[in-house]
């Protein structure tokens, strides 16, 4: 059939986690974003891994699966494999709400955070080698659907006044849209992967990390985790996101493919790289 669609690829995007105060109970350590990008005739075989998840666990097609449902589930590891199996690009960025120093930025009141999650990690599509170029590829963002006032308006305002930004030969009204996660498969795929990060992520936060600084600093790879092949954390969840991950041309994925903010803490994060196999010794 004729795709009268504009669009060759469309970016899927769910958040983990709350923007409140991380101090306060129930709330979140940190935030996590999922950037899942498919191109549009793989969207289809896409949709099937998440309907294979749902298969395994009893859910009905129609019903939504959220990363919280699958995280203690007995299956998790049977269901997250079934993600090996996707056709996408990542680009997961993580927010330590703890180390973020600017109070009103963290604000849930004004949801400054929530605005700067949905708009910043677009320059990383754009900007990344490792990805169709322009013109042959046209993006549509697609959001899962935020119900604080103002949020969905101050988010279009973003992409409408990015002059860096090129949607597509027609200036599409629907280069950037709001949908439902339970109504759109590609979302809830987009939840898990967020989910899974924000997991790794938070269960870090009371270990040792590799110290990947020196290594980098000295320009050598001499780290005993890398020789004696340690891992860091729950690493059967990295493993499964790390090959998706965008990279750079020389193959870095840290701060390309998987963000760390506030940026001064990138460097702990080294290891996501060495250990998983995008560095070379």
């Amino acid at each position: 059939m004729l795709n009268l669609s504009p669009f060759t690829h469309k970016i899927y995007v769910d958040f983990s986690g709350d923007d409140g105060d991380p101090s306060k109970p129930n709330s979140s350590k940190v935030i996590s974003m999922a950037w899942v990008l498919s191109s549009v005739q793989n969207i289809r075989h896409n949709e099937g891994i998440v309907l294979q998840m749902k298969k395994l666990i009893d859910c009905k097609p129609k019903d939504e699966i959220k990363y919280r449902s699958i995280r203690r589930h007995r299956k998790k590891m049977e269901l997250l494999t079934i993600l090996t199996k996707a056709r996408v690009w990542l680009l997961i960025l993580v927010v330590l709400k703890e180390r973020v120093k600017d109070a009103g930025f963290r604000d849930p009141r004004t949801k400054r955070l929530i605005d700067y999650i949905h708009y910043f990690p677009i320059s990383r599509f754009i900007t990344t080698k490792t990805l169709p170029p322009y013109p042959e590829a046209w993006f549509q963002l697609v959001f899962d659907e935020i119900g604080w006032a103002g949020c969905q308006d101050a988010i279009r305002r973003f992409y409408d006044d990015d002059k860096n930004i090129i949607w597509d030969v027609k200036k599409d009204p629907n280069s950037v849209l709001f949908g439902k996660s339970g109504a759109i498969l590609m979302l809830q795929l987009a939840d898990i992967f967020a989910g899974m990060m924000r997991e790794y992520i938070e269960n870090l936060r009371s270990r040792d990390f590799p110290p990947c600084h020196v290594c980098h600093i000295k320009g050598i790879r001499d780290c005993s985790y890398r020789r004696k092949r340690l891992t860091v954390g729950r690493a059967e969840l990295m493993k499964i996101v790390h090959p998706l991950l965008i990279s750079g041309s020389d193959g870095i994925k840290i701060d390309v493919g998987f963000m760390i903010r506030p940026p001064e803490v990138q460097f702990r994060y080294l290891f996501i790289d060495c250990l998983f196999g995008a560095r070379k010794k």
